[in-house]
């Protein structure tokens, strides 16, 4: 009886707890984008070659705006900033004679609105290339005039061309720096684990991996890292995010229009979303998790391993919930004292009616 009461209690505290801590926000949609408004596809682009070989690879994009645009194409390079791995694009210098490898076709394209276009880059890789470039195809409007400082103009777009000459002298070498969890204390999923990594070496590498969740000796999840397959640069740290969605209730971005929607911040906006059906994933109590960050060091694979300990406690679910076990059991007393007191009072009226 008191095991049926206390999940009768559970269940119907969520119910009460879903209905008072959500709630409906109405989102207005997001205005049009003026100006330059271009999407790129894919990115970044990773090609390995061989020295004295030509390379070709396509550059796709679309102009999102209601009138045709004029675009153009140029060549910049590019560096990772922070930990983040922000790409940060410059100027081509008199140093950087790989932009005499590159060539595009076209260079200079008429955009209708909502169609995709292909522009053909072809590198001529000479037999003296050697290791890693980072080079950076930039869209920008065709009627502007290309200045010193043009990388850092706001309006234009650029994709990412990761390009690899293998030569026999890669050094591949990654340190697992860093493995923490965002919060030691969650009231609900996700969670969010930060994976610090540094390649010592000489060429860009993209690690691959598992991220394992276990409540005491059980494993209960497995979630995949760095699905995106983000490269880390050489001499670099980089932080890599892996989140454990797999809980109830749970936060989910913000979306509208199948855009996130940031906050102030940049952060992205969230909402608290109550799935019934995954009831039982209700996560309380201590857990674990460990990461297996892989990668080839051009041998065989390289194993890296870390782990760290988390908490998840819902605590107003478990306050409503305690709420209103007190009083279904405040009623239930009430309830059997009226029936012991009714009882005694049969009993007495019994025993007078006797004598």
């Amino acid at each position: 009886m008191n095991k049926i009461l206390w999940g009768l209690a559970g269940i119907f505290g969520l119910v009460v707890t879903a209905f008072v801590l959500s709630g409906s926000h109405a989102a207005a949609a997001p205005a049009a984008q003026p100006g330059f408004n271009i999407l790129t596809s894919p990115l970044p682009i990773k090609i390995s070659t061989s020295p004295g070989k030509t390379v070709k690879t396509e550059i796709r994009f679309k102009n999102l705006n209601n009138t045709a645009e004029g675009v153009k194409v140029s060549l910049l390079r590019f560096g990772a900033s922070g930990e983040e791995g922000q790409p940060n694009l410059f100027d081509l210098t008199a140093k950087d004679t790989y932009s005499k490898w590159v060539h595009f076709s076209p260079s200079e394209v008429l955009a209708q609105p909502n169609v995709w276009n292909t522009i053909t880059m072809t590198i001529d890789v000479p037999a003296n290339a050697d290791l890693g470039y980072y080079l950076a195809v930039a869209l920008s409007p065709s009627n502007t005039t290309t200045l010193p400082g043009a990388a850092s103009l706001k309006g234009s777009a650029a994709t990412l061309v990761l390009l690899n000459v293998n030569t026999g002298n890669e050094k591949r070498n990654l340190d697992l720096v860093q493995f923490t969890s965002s919060r030691g204390l969650y009231e609900y999923l996700p969670a969010t684990f930060n994976v610090k990594i540094r390649n010592n070496g000489n060429i860009y590498v993209a690690p691959t991996g598992n991220l394992f969740v276990f409540k005491g000796n059980t494993q209960i999840a497995a979630v995949n890292f760095n699905t995106a397959g983000a490269s880390i640069l050489p001499n670099t740290n980089r932080t890599l995010k892996t989140d454990w969605t797999d809980g109830f209730p749970l936060y989910k971005n913000k979306i509208v229009d199948g855009k996130t929607i940031p906050d102030e911040r940049a952060v992205p906006k969230q909402n608290l979303t109550w799935d019934f059906t995954h009831i039982n994933k209700l996560r309380i109590g201590r857990y674990s998790a460990k990461v297996l960050v892989v990668y080839d060091d051009g041998k065989q694979d390289v194993p890296l391993e870390a782990t760290v300990n988390f908490w998840v406690f819902p605590w107003k679910i478990m306050l409503v919930g305690l709420l209103v076990v007190a009083v279904i059991g405040v009623g239930l007393f009430s309830f059997g004292r009226g029936l012991y007191r009714r009882a005694r009072e049969r009993g007495n009226g019994y025993r007078r009616g006797r004598r």
